[in-house]
């Protein structure tokens, strides 16, 4: 490691300190014996590695290795950038004393941007350090209204440069004597947009904005409850999470001119299709006005305004309501919507064409009205997964998912790959073969499954939910799909009993409504299935 006082600027210009204004460095004055000191770095590919070369050498190796050779409570731990900060992250970031985020660059197309992800951890650990070191140009992470109030800049993550990262965090020496850099033009907010109302003949224009969370939280809550039926009426401290999805999510407020208070919003998110890392689908969650200020044009500003941002995101796919989370699947038939979206482009006819508008249904079963206990297996296996499994039931999911245009199936079963959630996942087998899956889930069990399918919990803690399930077409000719459903289902219902639940919550489920309704099923909510290709 080269410090100032052993080399000229050129022998190490390639870091340089920002701003300290926690007035935190080095971090050896922070950190007493035993503390921990956590590192967050993005899974990315090393400098010049070639594509092909996929040797499992985390790049940042050597950052962590030099900050333990000064401080011995060094947690190094990777993450995702297309999963954000997870459950795990949380759970680690509670013990941190101080915590150093690595951001190596501007977003990728469809990928969250590491900025955000910085943020997230930033909140999770108040009052403790954070130091960002930024393995790029700062200029090139572009607009953004984050701040960091203790900087390091690296023009790449090579080993020098870490070393020398290292020392500015650490090294009293380097600390003492690190360049302050003149600080980047600060980041500027976007600007708010004039919308026209492309509906209404008097073509009022309403200031359309980004939502500020600290500051519209309360309003939006408030307004989704005088929107909403009362049966989707959510706590704040539920809904917010569900909102404020980093990297995912954008919403939007309109907000009444005199007086200041937010009178419309809209919020939208963006996520995965499928496996496919250039597979979007853009949903317009809900639109809700306050009733007040219905039929001037709020809503079509907003869509209008959604709908440009969305396609600007180059998806694949636009939705009415949402995939994952699961905030609305869709327009609320007893809203009676169809015709306002319809004059907005959406094509909404009732066919059985998909996304044309298919009445789709949340169910809810009471364990005393269930109609089909005592089946037997059939020849078939009903078990929990396991891990080494996984990858056959993701390829299952994947099929049949996309046959049926099914929206972000695969990232809900890619979330319980953790030891702790894999059983979630329930299986039909013959022999080997896969035939049915579903996903379960209880309020006890803090999951990122869970977290994005909110209402089960909202109706009592003894409502279980079951979610994207999945039967194959290819059954043997003994065989029908309604034939293992049913099995499926039955096991479902033993499998929630077990965990002391006593009903069980179907999620968006496309037809069969009278075969539902005959074995003790009841219609929860009921939606419209709406897409275009984009």
């Amino acid at each position: 490691m080269v410090h100032p006082e052993e080399g000229n600027n050129s022998e190490r210009s390639g870091v340089v300190l920002i701003r300290d204004i926690q007035n935190c460095l080095p971090l050896t004055k922070v950190l007493g014996e035993g503390d921990l000191l956590y590192l967050l770095t993005p899974a990315v590919r090393p400098p010049g590695r070639p594509v092909l070369d996929v040797s499992p050498t985390d790049p940042f190796e050597p950052l962590g290795r030099a900050l333990a050779a000064v401080h011995p409570g060094i947690r190094h731990i990777p993450y995702m950038v297309r999963d954000g900060i997870t459950q795990y992250h949380v759970n680690h970031l509670a013990l941190a004393k101080a915590v150093i985020f690595v951001i190596t660059g501007p977003p990728l197309f469809g990928q969250p941007s590491q900025v955000a992800l910085s943020q997230v951890v930033r909140s999770l650990t108040p009052n403790r350090p954070q130091i960002v070191l930024v393995c790029c140009s700062v200029r090139e992470l572009g607009p953004s209204d984050a701040y960091f109030p203790t900087l390091i800049e690296s023009e790449d993550f090579s080993v020098r440069n870490l070393q020398s990262a290292a020392g500015i965090i650490l090294d009293p020496r380097t600390s003492r004597n690190a360049t302050t850099a003149p600080a980047p033009a600060e980041p500027f907010e976007p600007s708010p947009v004039w919308e026209p109302s492309p509906m209404d003949s008097s073509q009022v224009r309403w200031l359309v904005q980004e939502w500020d969370i600290m500051r519209d939280a309360p309003a939006i809550h408030l307004l989704w409850c005088q929107c909403l039926p009362e049966h989707f009426h959510i706590e704040s401290s539920r809904l917010l999470p569900i909102l404020n999805r980093i990297g995912y999510s954008k919403h939007f407020v309109v907000r009444d001119p005199a007086s200041g208070a937010l009178v419309g919003f809209c919020a939208t998110y963006t996520t995965y299709i499928d496996n496919r890392d250039n597979s979007l689908v853009g949903c317009i969650a809900t639109i809700i006005v306050q009733p007040g200020f219905r039929n001037r044009g709020i809503g079509s500003s907003l869509h209008h305004h959604a709908l440009r941002q969305l396609s600007a995101h180059r998806v694949s796919r636009l939705q009415l309501g949402t995939a994952f989370p699961r905030l609305l699947y869709g327009p609320l038939i007893e809203a009676g919507t169809d015709d306002w979206f319809r004059r907005r482009g959406w094509l909404i006819d009732n066919s059985e064409e998909p996304g044309h508008g298919q009445e789709v249904c949340d169910w809810i079963l009471d364990f005393n009205d269930w109609r089909v206990d005592g089946l037997h297996n059939s020849g078939l296996t009903f078990r929990q997964c396991e891990t080494h499994e996984l990858d056959q039931v993701l390829e299952f999911v994947v099929r049949e998912s996309s046959r049926r245009d099914n929206v972000g199936w695969y990232d809900q079963y890619c979330q319980l790959a953790a030891p702790n959630d894999i059983h979630d996942i329930l299986l039909v087998l013959e022999g080997n073969v896969v035939l049915a899956a579903a996903i379960t889930y209880v309020p006890q069990r803090v999951t990122r499954v869970g977290e994005n399918l909110p209402w089960a919990r909202t109706i009592s803690d003894d409502v279980g939910g079951v979610a994207c399930i999945c039967v194959t077409d290819d059954l043997p000719a003994t065989r029908t799909r309604d034939s293992v459903m049913i099995r499926l289902l039955n096991f479902c219902v033993i499998n929630l009993k077990e965990q002391g639940m006593r009903r069980m919550f179907l999620d968006a489920i496309l037809g069969g409504y009278e075969g539902f309704q005959s074995i003790g099923f009841q219609k929860w909510a009921r939606y419209r299935d709406v897409w275009r290709d984009n």
